[in-house]
């Protein structure tokens, strides 16, 4: 396969899966789960659409990012055509990649979309056929997908390979070891890998032309999972580790044996040790599961929550701590905190060592795993401070960051920013601080909650004044403009009656800018050709766009007697 076969079969599938999440013909949930097998071992549904008035506030950055994505293919499909006509005898290639490359770039807008016969409101998922990945979503004209596809074809100058299978016409290509499957049953289109010597029945099941006799609409588990989880309609997703694992170590003749030996693995090598304590690790977080909360105008709630098992998730629901502040979205460029009894994580820790002792790994692929009981007692034997003990948790703010250019790696003039750390008996850890630096020791911080002026160099370089306050069971030190009163609302923050483990919030529009001059500033690789200055400015207007969608987002994870449970909240912007 020449270099233009590659790229054309690449923008082809792109193309057939070029797919947002909001986007084919109202359909109900039942007519896309009824093709998913109730067995699959992932799977990620979009089984309602959102309203349209959040649609149409989501479309005109969609469009804008878009928009930023034409640019670099545009600008990356001109180097690679300069270096085509460069090249001898590289004219005629460089034609058809062109016609190609525009035929792309013109898909890449919301009404191309449209007009490809991809709409609005389409149901869609991603999901395991076995261990194998199947894309499936609705269509609003299969003609004008059809049409869209082959004209790809023609452009690049190529056809991908046609094959049937009970009567359904489908195109393919094989890569490598796999084959890249675009089928269009009835009002929607499959794009699925396989390998390339599945049977004909096999290839069906893939396919969807017969619907499995236990799917995902009969077995109802995205419905149990929404119900046990407060998840809404809009979005089931899951990932069951379980049988993933056990598609490596069960049974080699079953749904993944094609795909085993492509990669020359070889299920029946594992010994029945080796299974059944992969299997009992497999049970320790057996399932993954996600979806939203709440869908509003004015923000998304998702949740995604790693199951554990009982005794795990018991355990590990006694490790967050109350820490003032944790939990909440204070408002400023970012937010980030933990908690932690560290008690508790030894009691945890010990716990998982008795327990490995008490039944050994005899695998000998976790001959390493079972040898870390030793260095695990070694560790839990030395000492500590007690004051490490009493530690519970920091929560940091930064409010605002000024003067920073990091195209010029110039660092911030200025920072308004803050930080709190919860320990119990925090005055022995000032008197330590005390000892080791005079400029703590002059603001004589006592625990009353009044904010004092710490006169450290080392803060004199980001900020113009500093302030430390002290309460009985927290240190905040608050830098830049206001920090007198931010030391004090610090302290004063309430405790959540639900402390979760971690929590951060941001500015997501400040955020995405960051992150577009990081990629103007970033360097090229060694070995790698440097990045133009256009096409610098196009990626980061890809980031800027996407920050334009959302306002702030805050996350906080949680350990619960379920398992690790992350929340989170997209505000959007006006």
């Amino acid at each position: 396969m020449n270099q233009l076969s590659r790229i054309a079969l690449v923008l082809v599938a792109l193309a057939a899966m070029l797919v947002p999440p909001p986007a084919g013909a109202a359909r109900k949930a039942k007519e896309l789960l009824q093709y998913i097998p109730a067995d699959t071992p992932y799977v990620f549904a979009y089984t309602k659409s959102f309203p349209d008035d959040l649609q149409d506030r989501f479309e005109p950055a969609m469009e804008k990012t878009l928009s930023a994505y034409r640019r670099i293919l545009r600008i990356t499909l001109d180097d690679e055509l300069q270096k085509l006509r460069a090249a001898e005898d590289g004219a005629q290639e460089a034609e058809r990649l062109e016609a190609l490359g525009e035929e792309v770039i013109s898909l890449l807008s919301v009404q191309s979309l449209r007009d490809a016969g991809i709409g609005r409101d389409a149901l869609f998922a991603v999901y395991g056929d076995g261990m194998l990945p199947v894309m499936r979503f609705a269509l609003t004209d299969r003609d004008d997908f059809e049409a869209t596809i082959a004209r790809l074809e023609e452009r690049a100058g190529e056809r991908l390979d046609v094959g049937s299978v009970d009567g359904l016409s489908y195109r393919y290509k094989d890569v490598d070891k796999l084959r890249l499957v675009i089928a269009t049953p009835g009002r929607d289109t499959v794009v699925a890998l396989v390998p390339p010597g599945y049977g004909d029945q096999r290839l069906a099941r893939t396919l969807g032309l017969e619907k499995p006799r236990d799917n995902l609409h009969r077995s109802r588990t995205l419905r149990r999972i929404a119900r046990e989880y407060g998840f809404t309609e809009h979005i089931g997703a899951f990932i069951d580790v379980e049988r993933l694992v056990a598609g490596f170590t069960g049974d080699p003749g079953g749904l993944n044996a094609e795909l085993l030996q492509i990669l020359g693995y070889d299920a029946s090598a594992p010994t029945p040790e080796c299974r059944a304590e992969f299997a009992e690790m497999a049970a320790i977080a057996p399932r993954v599961v996600m979806g939203y909360t709440r869908v509003s105008d004015d923000y998304l709630d998702t949740k995604l929550v790693v199951e554990l098992r009982d005794d795990i998730a018991a355990g590990l629901a006694t490790l967050s701590a109350a820490v003032p502040g944790l939990g909440t979205d204070p408002g400023g460029l970012v937010s980030f905190g933990f908690s932690l009894d560290p008690m508790a994580l030894r009691n945890f820790y010990e716990a998982r060592l008795d327990a490995m002792e008490a039944d050994p790994y005899e695998c000998a692929k976790l001959a390493g795993l079972q040898a870390g009981t030793v260095k695990g007692r070694e560790a839990l034997a030395k000492p500590l401070p007690p004051v490490v003990y009493g530690f519970r948790g920091v929560l940091a703010r930064v409010t605002d960051v000024r003067g920073m250019d990091l195209a010029a790696e110039k660092p911030p003039e200025s920072i308004d920013a803050g930080v709190l750390f919860a320990v119990e008996n925090v005055e022995a850890l000032v008197a330590m601080a005390a000892l080791m630096s005079p400029e703590i020791a002059a603001a004589k911080l006592l625990p009353d909650g009044k904010a004092r002026e710490l006169n450290l160099p080392q803060l004199a370089e980001i900020a113009e004044t500093a302030f430390a306050a002290l309460s009985e069971g927290a240190l905040a030190v608050s830098l830049g403009a206001d920090a007198e009163q931010e030391a004090v609302a610090l302290l004063e923050a309430g405790v959540s009656d639900d402390p979760p483990f971690m929590s951060m919030a941001m500015d997501m529009k400040r955020y995405y800018g960051f992150i577009g001059d990081a990629m103007m500033a970033a360097g090229s690789e060694e070995g790698e050709e440097p990045m133009s200055e256009e096409l610098r400015l196009a990626v980061r207007d890809t980031m800027v766009s996407s920050g334009e969608i959302y306002e702030r987002m805050s996350a906080d994870v949680h350990l619960t007697e379920r398992g690790i449970e992350v929340g989170s909240r997209m505000t959007l912007a006006d």
